[in-house]
């Protein structure tokens, strides 16, 4: 077993010697510029012996990480001007690049809660795999907004789900992260009771909560749902959570069964083929759009639920143009109007597409789609410009 001394003498040559080994660019890093008063160089030198001491151990590495750990907290600790701050950053990602990746993680665990850590340190140890990157990205307050949303930006949704536990976060950074619309990250944020959801993540949520009650139950728990967004997802949770907005959120029930109202009969005139939409499912969609809620995603989540009617009452409201219309063109077989449609109002292909092949009953009353129409549709929307497309519905703006 190694002894650690905790004496330790400021010495030119050891510190010398300690910065040829760890310099950042593959040459001799200069320490002779420090002072004799530093309090950095011995703490360098301290590194130094806890490094060597530590690549010794065999039996005792978790005292000899401590003392690791332990030595590079102080010498974060000692430095006292710019230079120092900037000498101590080259010389602890050069280290940690060659260190094994428990010490990485414990190293991670306890500069996660210090807020005088180099940024470029910070930005490694966060960048690294995600078992040593997940406490500076859930705790570390030396990570900035623009830092945490680049991570967002190019990592996968394991480092989602470890910034979505920060304690305090900006409105933007919540938002990015409600917009990955990953399930885990969104249930993470929505279980996180030190932040406030702002607008446009209860928008994003909102949505999703419409297909999915793992995310429609924490999120109706939320102070900032409002009755508004609790009628919109009504119709779309269970009993449980229905009985749970009523008296949570003291709706009047002739409020919630106008809601309700627009389902029952579509599904019951779904098998007689009537695809008109009711004016009670037109002013829906005219709420929806209102209050900013009628979206693609929404419409998309109207279309897989197979609810035909309330679907092309969305879609005339989204677009302006009457149902009737709307209906129509969703009957050719070939589908050039709905291709126009959508050129117009630039709904991407692949929602056209969605759109098309879940539409396929209004034109078939059989089931199976015939990919000659698709290929027909794409072709049409791939030829359309959009630009005529908006002259032809006498569209000026959208």
């Amino acid at each position: 077993m190694h002894k650690i001394n905790l004496k330790y003498k400021h010495s030119p040559d050891r510190v010398q010697h300690f910065g040829s080994l760890y310099s950042s660019v593959g040459e001799k890093m200069d320490l002779t510029g420090l002072s004799k008063n530093s309090q950095v160089a011995p703490m360098l030198v301290r590194l130094y012996d806890s490094h060597k001491l530590y690549a010794l151990a065999k039996d005792d590495k978790p005292l000899a990480r401590s003392e690791l750990s332990g030595a590079i907290c102080e010498l974060l600790d000692s430095a006292r001007n710019e230079r120092e701050g900037e000498l101590i950053a080259d010389i602890l990602v050069s280290l940690i690049r060659q260190a094994e990746k428990d010490f990485k993680e414990a190293l991670s665990e306890r500069l996660s809660s210090m807020d005088n850590v180099p940024l470029r340190l910070a930005l490694h140890l966060a960048n690294d795999e995600i078992q040593v990157a997940e406490p500076m990205l859930s705790r570390s307050s030396v990570l900035g907004d623009l830092d945490l949303i680049y991570i967002i930006k190019s990592k996968d949704s394991e480092y989602w789900r470890a910034i979505a536990k920060r304690e305090s976060m900006s409105d933007q950074l919540v938002s990015v992260l409600a917009d990955t619309r990953d399930n885990a990250t969104v249930q993470i944020l929505l279980k996180n009771n030190t932040i406030i959801l702002p607008e446009r993540a209860l928008k994003i949520i909102g949505e999703m909560a419409q297909n999915s009650e793992m995310i429609a139950r924490p999120l109706l728990s939320r102070k900032e749902v409002d009755g508004e967004l609790a009628t919109a997802l009504y119709k779309n949770v269970g009993r449980e959570l229905q009985s749970y907005i009523q008296q949570r959120f003291c709706i009047d029930p002739k409020v919630l069964a106008e809601v309700v109202d627009s389902t029952y009969i579509e599904f019951r005139d779904v098998a007689a083929s009537e695809f008109t939409p009711t004016s009670t499912m037109l002013k829906t969609a005219m709420r929806q759009k209102e209050k900013g809620l009628l979206t693609m995603a929404a419409m998309l989540g109207t279309l897989r639920r197979a609810q035909l009617q309330t679907f092309i009452a969305q879609f005339s409201v989204y677009t302006n143009i009457p149902a009737s219309q709307i209906e129509s063109a969703l009957r050719e077989k070939e589908g050039k109007t709905f291709a126009l449609i959508c050129k117009a109002f630039n709904v991407l292909k692949p929602d056209m597409v969605t759109m098309f092949l879940l539409t396929n009953r209004v034109r078939n009353n059989v089931q199976l789609v015939d990919m000659n129409d698709v290929s027909r549709v794409v072709n049409f929307y791939n030829r359309a410009d959009a630009a005529r497309a908006r002259e032809a519905f006498n569209i000026k703006e959208f």
